[in-house]
């Protein structure tokens, strides 16, 4: 029996000290605003508000701060940060098709895109020649047109060939070519190479890589000028290496030496 009510006083003190300490919780939260409240209702002085223990502690009195410090890091552990250069590989979108269409617009003429006779994929060709005189005899200026591709709808590769046997023919041969290229780059949406025109109308060697695919302009060797404008795909890079070099272990930086080992 005793064990009994001692159970049962255990109980009852239990649940009075959790009632009072959520009744003292409810009257002291807020600044003792519920508790201000009881003591007004009852006759007495609410209690203060605020304390000289409370009080904010001035700038002053909590002293000067210790400065950070700086450490000096040694260059070699450091990789020089260069912003890193768009590597999004373009492909030619554009209907081979309609490429060859437009093309005629400037002056090449061609049977339109259809399989090559090797059966080794589809392209579209033409000629053109370019006289400053009427001797039929002396050499006459050339471009040939070429685009092929792998199959009826994917295009990957454009050259235009320039042979400029007389020098009077110059400018209507590099005005033929930059307005053959001109809608190449409309057509398949290349709209940032000002440059590249710049450097074929002055006939400017130069080899690019612009979104995945190699733009260049090579002269062939001998007295003639003859020159090759070219673009084709990119493969001097991996495969699958349009992406950040965040995996390239030759750019990651060396391993220090190993820590002497504890005798």
């Amino acid at each position: 029996m005793k064990k009994g009510r001692y159970g049962k006083l255990l109980f009852a003190l239990l649940t009075l000290g959790i009632l009072s300490a959520i009744v003292a919780t409810f009257l002291l939260a807020n600044n003792h605003r519920n508790l201000n409240r009881a003591l007004v209702h009852f006759g007495f002085e609410p209690i203060a508000k605020t304390s000289a223990a409370t009080e904010a502690l001035s700038p002053d009195s909590r002293g000067r701060r210790i400065p950070r410090p700086k450490v000096d890091i040694p260059e070699r552990l450091v990789s020089p940060i260069v912003p890193m250069e768009t590597k999004f590989a373009r492909t030619v979108r554009r209907d081979p098709k309609e490429l060859c269409s437009a093309l005629q617009r400037t002056g090449f003429a061609n049977s339109g895109w259809q399989e090559g006779l090797a059966g080794g994929g589809w392209e579209c060709t033409s000629f053109r020649e370019f006289a400053a005189d009427a001797n039929e005899d002396s050499p006459k200026t050339s471009a040939y047109l070429s685009i092929r591709g792998s199959n009826e709808e994917r295009l990957t590769s454009f050259r235009i060939k320039l042979n400029l046997e007389d020098e009077a023919t110059r400018a209507a041969l590099t005005d033929a070519a930059i307005a053959t290229v001109g809608v190449f780059f409309e057509e398949v949406r290349w709209n940032e190479a000002p440059e590249i025109l710049d450097n074929l109308r002055a006939l400017k060697e130069f080899d690019v890589v612009v979104f995945g695919n190699r733009i260049q302009l090579k002269r062939e060797f001998g007295d003639t000028p003859r020159f090759n404008f070219i673009i084709t795909p990119d493969r001097s890079r991996p495969k699958n290496t349009y992406l950040p070099p965040y995996f390239d272990r030759e750019k990651w930086l060396p391993m220090p030496d190993p820590p002497m080992a504890a005798k």
